[in-house]
């Protein structure tokens, strides 16, 4: 029995097996790049469960065709080797084959199960605050970080995930501090800095977010792409909001798309910041013929609604007819045939959401009003931070004005110019709603 980088036992003895665990969880943990060994390390160890536990893990991640193949193969392996394996471990490969066999619900208790036997075990706790982050448990989330907190207070990676939780609960000024003591602790802690530009969004401090990020984005080039991507993409949201067009646009060409134009989460920053820009008149030119073709292309679709809502829009942006019927047919499934944990969010967000936007990019606000004034206050049920659901809330707004629909518009833009001081861009729509154009 040998323990892994926070202390863990793990059923294995070999000292190769060992380091791919622990470069697999900080990668992960850390938004590395140092997966791959994972796989090695299991084909190589077959008696370690947790190995190929991760390995089957690191096959669902995947979004390659084969996917479920790899992630069946390791899982069958992990389960031949459960009564070999420690309680945590044989709790852990019982997770990934909930989440492999669509169990969600089974997942999440079995992860917070973990959370609460295992503090120890800080990767399995980042796993239940991702699984949480997807279906809008912000609570969940901050309860994960606080169960683990005492037995990991010198790791920068457990500070960065509760400002997360504390940002997403609203305890701004807590969670700014968790942030920064994180990044003291380990300047290279992106989600740490994330957490932060969070707090510095929410409450409108866009000069010290855009100094804050950018004395850190050296910090990021070797961090993988979604998480390289998603922090420029918050550099360009202080930039937008101040009305400052021009840079944002030259963060998408240089830093948001381009890193890894087949990810999900590469596109969802990419759409996410060219709808903004349209969304506040911003001429964009042709980046939604790249984009859009790279959605029409993906495998795998239907596998989250935060990223079909995205994923809806730049389809229907970019004229790819055929592809938008099969996202929007696969959304129909999904919301009689998701899994209970998820189903109402497919079918009465999601899916009437999706057919909203749709309507924006064919220039029907009045029939995309309608749409979202109906599912815009159950937004948060299809998971994603306050900052990307903003998105949503936005294009909620801006087909109001598009439409006429000033005196609708009204209470809801004031309401955010109260909220937040001083933001160019909301004193902006609550001009046009009173202006009446």
């Amino acid at each position: 029995m040998r323990e892994d980088m926070f202390g863990n036992p793990v059923s294995t003895q070999s000292d190769q097996t060992l380091d791919a665990i622990n470069r697999f969880m900080d990668s992960y943990i850390g938004f590395g790049t140092d997966f791959a060994p994972i796989f090695e390390a299991a084909d190589n160890d077959p008696e370690c469960t947790l190995a190929a536990g991760y390995a089957a893990l690191l096959g669902l991640m995947l979004e390659t065709p084969d996917r479920l193949e790899i992630a069946r193969k390791y899982q069958a392996q992990a389960e031949t080797g459960l009564n070999k394996g420690t309680e945590r471990e044989r709790l852990f490969v019982a997770s990934v084959g909930d989440l492999l066999n669509n169990r969600i619900g089974d997942q999440l208790v079995k992860l917070r199960q973990l959370v609460t036997d295992f503090s120890g075990d800080l990767f399995a706790a980042k796993l239940a605050q991702n699984s949480y982050f997807n279906i809008g448990d912000d609570h969940t989330m901050l309860w994960i970080a606080d169960q683990v907190i005492e037995r990991h207070k010198d790791c920068a990676y457990a500070y960065g995930m509760r400002a997360f939780g504390r940002e997403q609960t609203s305890q701004l000024d807590l969670a700014e501090e968790d942030g920064r003591w994180a990044t003291e602790m380990k300047r290279k802690e992106p989600w740490a800095h994330h957490a932060v530009a969070h707090v510095m969004l929410t409450q409108g401090r866009h000069d010290e977010g855009i100094k804050w990020m950018q004395g850190l984005s050296n910090e990021w080039d070797d961090r993988n792409s979604f998480m390289l991507t998603h922090n420029w993409w918050h550099q360009s949201l202080f930039f937008l909001e101040q009305e400052d067009f021009r840079t944002p646009l030259e963060i998408y060409d240089e830093r948001v798309w381009g890193v890894d134009k087949t990810y999900s989460l590469d596109q969802v920053n990419a759409i996410s910041l060219l709808w903004r820009l349209e969304q506040l008149g911003v001429d964009v030119g042709d980046r939604w013929v790249d984009v859009s073709d790279y959605v029409a292309n993906r495998h795998l679709i239907n596998d989250q609604p935060f990223f079909d809502m995205h994923y809806g829009y730049a389809l229907a942006r970019g004229h790819h007819q055929e592809a938008l019927e099969k996202l929007t047919t696969g959304m129909e499934k999904m919301a009689t045939d998701a899994p209970d944990v998820t189903r109402k969010a497919w079918a009465e967000v999601a899916l009437p959401a999706t057919r909203g936007f749709i309507a924006i990019a064919d220039g029907n606000y009045k029939e995309a009003a309608g749409l979202l004034s109906t599912v815009r206050p159950r937004f948060q049920e299809i998971g994603g931070s306050h900052a990307q659901r903003d998105l949503f809330e936005l294009a909620w707004l801006t087909s109001l004005l598009n439409a006429g629909e000033y005196d609708a518009a009204l209470p809801h833009l004031e309401a955010r110019v109260a909220f937040r001081h001083d933001v160019v861009m909301d004193a902006r729509l609550l001009t046009r709603a009173r202006q009446r154009n």
